[in-house]
């Protein structure tokens, strides 16, 4: 069984919560889950490029993916870690949204180099 790391969702117990997992090639998962207002923060500083939402942030102002389907594959990783890396981190106020987005993006960073998925679910 996994434990999944909670750190950044202790205190919001009862409220949204999205747990990112990662799943290894030899089955093994790595689990975080944070509070959905972290994620919120976060995905509000991407920018919609010249033909609309791409990557995470389509699936986050269509309301669909994660919200529909739980857990939900990360279809496209490459474009979704590209999309998390243009973020400007020193923009956050908050010290937490900056180690929430560090951790998303080194799952997503681990996912790509070595052939693994990523899951999101929200619950």
């Amino acid at each position: 069984m996994n434990e999944i790391n909670e750190e950044y969702y202790d205190g919001f117990e009862g409220e949204p919560e999205m747990i990112f997992t990662l799943v290894k090639s030899n089955g093994q998962k790595e689990e975080f889950g944070i509070w959905d207002g972290y994620f919120s923060t976060i995905i509000k500083k991407v920018k919609p490029k010249e033909n609309g939402w791409t990557g995470l942030a389509y699936y986050y102002h269509l309301y669909i993916g994660w919200y529909d389907e739980s857990p939900w594959m990360v279809e496209n990783l490459i474009e979704s870690y590209e999309q998390l890396k243009e973020i400007d981190i020193e923009s956050f106020e908050n010290d937490e949204d900056k180690k929430v987005l560090v951790k998303i993006i080194c799952m997503f960073k681990k996912a790509i180099d070595n052939g693994e998925k990523i899951y999101i679910s929200y619950e």
